[in-house]
């Protein structure tokens, strides 16, 4: 996929090229160009990266004209390089780049042209995202390009799905991936898409292809005000949505809800208590508290009290259950976790020591680090609930799933 922008694009190669390369000396090739120092090329595409996130700010499709003009003179090894120190440095501004990111998933597809070498260059900085842009655009080309029926394209044997190991979280961020392309692929009929997500046989794997279908459908309508929803009907499609997915599907859902009214929490937590059946309503809850979660970084009082907000007190920790999880998987770090869990409520302090708990275990392999990491927590009081925490939870479907 390429951005066309004359006027961007000309300010974007001027200010590439106003970047001194590193060369090696005496080393050209048949242009007549100093061929690139591998040892220099690392600090080369560093400089790349933090000019093109100077430049670009929150522009989100001038990054990818970045790196398509940066191709026209380096080498593909400097601009791939580029490419993951750019996704790198905008994983520590925080949450905001998981868009980003996306636009940067659909470009490393297009630019790779290969499944295989793409999801090779996709982590789990920003939210994932890398890997929601590469099957999108990968999607897109078998159908449209190499004129493969849609429901042909097989999908289950497109990430590593291990039983043995399926807390692993790019597993889930891969398959998640699939289902942003699934709806895209079936032009955003969300029934259509999410039934093929019945073809993987294990029920997180289905649960994280859900996720990744009703996220991209609720990302359409912010980004163009057209999407699969019914201006009469809040609640479609989760409410046509079979019930082993209504959940993903109403986890999502607030982000529509907050959009069509103006970002009014209260306004979208009372239709969230208006959900038939009324087992569904805490996901919304839980879907509040991921758009809650932004906050968390810059005032975390703020986040937490933005829950108090639903008038259903039985959902409140169902709201903080959300925030947190998704400030994890956004942040990557227990930190962040430490710091919310300390200020929030008595009633889910011992409930929120646990989750950061159980992320933490996803990253280190044994008691002794889980005890170093979570001795990090300020309330010393709870953790034992971290450290005790129960690995066996991370195999539900609820937990860390994609964001």
């Amino acid at each position: 996929m390429r951005y066309k922008s004359t006027f961007t694009i000309m300010v974007v190669a001027t200010l590439l090229v106003s970047i001194v390369p590193v060369y090696s000396s005496g080393n050209q090739n048949n242009t007549g160009i100093e061929e690139e120092d591998p040892t220099s090329i690392n600090n080369l595409t560093k400089s790349y990266a933090e000019q093109i996130n100077l430049f670009c700010k929150n522009d989100m499709h001038c990054p990818v004209m970045a790196l398509d003009n940066l191709d026209e003179t380096m080498s593909r090894q400097t601009v791939l390089g580029t490419f993951s120190d750019l996704v790198a440095l905008y994983d520590k501004t925080g949450y905001d780049c998981h868009h980003k990111a996306h636009h940067l998933g659909v470009w490393l597809y297009g630019y790779a042209t290969n499944l295989k070498e793409a999801l090779s260059y996709a982590t789990l900085l920003c939210g994932g995202a890398i890997l929601h842009g590469i099957f999108q655009n990968y999607f897109m080309t078998e159908h449209d390009v190499r004129n493969v029926d849609k429901d042909q394209i097989k999908i289950t044997d497109l990430c590593p799905i291990s039983q043995d190991n399926i807390k692993w979280l790019h597993e889930r961020d891969c398959i998640h991936g699939i289902g942003h392309g699934l709806v895209i692929l079936y032009n955003y009929n969300t029934t259509a898409a999410v039934d093929r997500c019945n073809q993987f046989a294990p029920q997180w794997a289905q649960s994280a292809c859900s996720r990744g279908i009703f996220m991209e459908n609720n990302i359409r309508f912010i980004e163009t005000g057209e999407s699969n929803f019914d201006k009469n009907d809040i609640y479609f499609p989760c409410n046509r949505t079979v019930e082993k997915f209504a959940p993903q599907c109403y986890y999502y859902h607030p982000m529509y809800l907050l959009e069509r009214n103006d970002y009014n929490y209260t306004e979208t937590f009372s239709q969230c208590d208006n959900i038939s059946p009324s087992e569904f309503a805490k996901y919304c809850y839980q879907g509040v508290g991921r758009k809650l979660s932004s906050l968390v970084y810059t005032n975390t009082e703020q986040a937490i009290a933005g829950c108090y907000l639903g008038s259903q007190s039985k959902y409140h920790n169902d709201c903080w259950i959300g925030t947190l999880r998704s400030a994890l998987k956004a942040d990557a770090k227990p930190d962040i976790g430490f710091k919310f869990c300390n200020l929030s409520s008595p009633d889910f302090k011992a409930g929120c020591y646990e989750i950061v708990g159980m992320w933490i275990k996803m990253f280190y392999p044994n008691k002794q680090e889980w005890e170093r990491e979570c001795a990090k927590a300020s309330d010393i009081d709870y953790v034992n609930n971290c450290i005790n925490a129960t690995p066996e939870a991370l195999t539900s479907i609820t937990a860390f799933e994609p964001i």
